[in-house]
């Protein structure tokens, strides 16, 4: 479904409409499908009514039918474009939003679109599919799923937004350069708007050695004062600007300074980001050094080696 046609379906909301999918959306606490009789009951509708609008909400993609053989009952649960709907309601009645553009980017665990802001600005907006395409996976991999008896889509997608707003807005209190978080709900983060490419598209890094000083001491900075670590850092999420100012993204699988698998995510990410520089900037510094200098064990960071000189 495009932005466009879900902009629309937005607008074309009823409210009778949104307090059934917000009483689907309670009842999915639970289960899986959620039955006409409590669906009446949390959107405080007659049962008529919820009859006669369940169909097309159906035919709109936003609710989908089906049987819990082993209860005994049918019901409806949300796709993710009810719950799209919802949250994007959320922050249109907030004012955070004005209207939604084109896609940026689409991917397995989320999903960017462009969109207008307050007063016309433009911001991006990042919906999370955690548990679209790999439910087990997940919920094997990540500590705040796997900790649940009952674990819908709707709780993991949730969380891990959940997860990345308090994330950045801990990292850019501490000077962490991150696009600025503006506002989240349920799966739905609001964040300024950064333009700029991966590492991994850039062939040339003007000058890396001084580049990769730079990234290490913000990564210091997100150590010592945010007391976080970004638990996913790679040349895949660092977007650089042309001017060569850049930005941490993907947030979600970060954790406090104090969480006992801290340090190994720590060392996963300065390696990456180090094996990264030497093999395709041709510059190098000792893994150990980079994550003493990053955990302030060192006071300053060496010199980086590069191909052609040393910065």
């Amino acid at each position: 479904m495009s932005a466009e046609q879900i902009g629309e379906l937005v607008r074309s909301l009823r409210p009778a409409d949104l307090r059934i999918l917000l009483g689907v959306e309670l009842g999915m606490e639970s289960r899986e499908y959620v039955p006409i009789s409590r669906i009446v009951r949390y959107a405080n509708l007659l049962e008529e009514e919820v009859g006669k609008r369940l169909p097309e909400l159906v035919d709109k993609r936003l609710l989908a039918s089906g049987s819990m053989h082993a209860q005994g009952y049918a019901g409806f649960r949300l796709t993710f474009f009810g719950y799209d709907c919802l949250a994007l309601n959320a922050l249109v009645k907030r004012g955070v939003v004005e209207a939604l553009g084109s896609p940026l980017g689409l991917g397995k665990e989320s999903d960017v679109y462009d969109a207008k802001g307050k007063r016309d600005t433009r911001i991006a907006l990042k919906f999370h599919r955690l548990g679209r395409t790999s439910f087990r996976q997940t919920r094997r991999t990540r500590g705040y799923v796997a900790e649940r008896a009952h674990t819908s889509w709707i709780y993991q997608a949730r969380m891990a937004a959940t997860r990345e707003f308090a994330a950045m807005k801990r990292a850019s209190r501490a000077g962490v350069p991150v696009p600025k978080p503006i506002d989240q709900n349920r799966h739905l983060v609001a964040m300024d708007m950064f333009e700029g490419s991966e590492l991994s598209r850039i062939n040339v890094i003007p000058e890396p050695a001084a580049t990769l000083r730079r990234i290490l001491s913000k990564l210091r900075l997100l150590y010592r004062d945010a007391r976080l670590v970004h638990g996913d850092l790679s040349e895949y999420n660092i977007l650089m600007a042309d001017s060569g100012k850049f930005v941490f993204i993907d947030w979600p699988q970060s954790v406090a300074t104090s969480d006992p698998g801290a340090n190994e995510l720590l060392t996963r990410d300065i390696s990456n980001l180090v094996k990264f520089f030497a093999r395709k900037q041709g510059a190098s510094v000792p893994v150990q050094e980079a994550l003493g200098f990053v955990k302030a064990k060192k006071r300053t960071l060496g010199r980086i080696q590069t191909r052609k000189s040393h910065a």
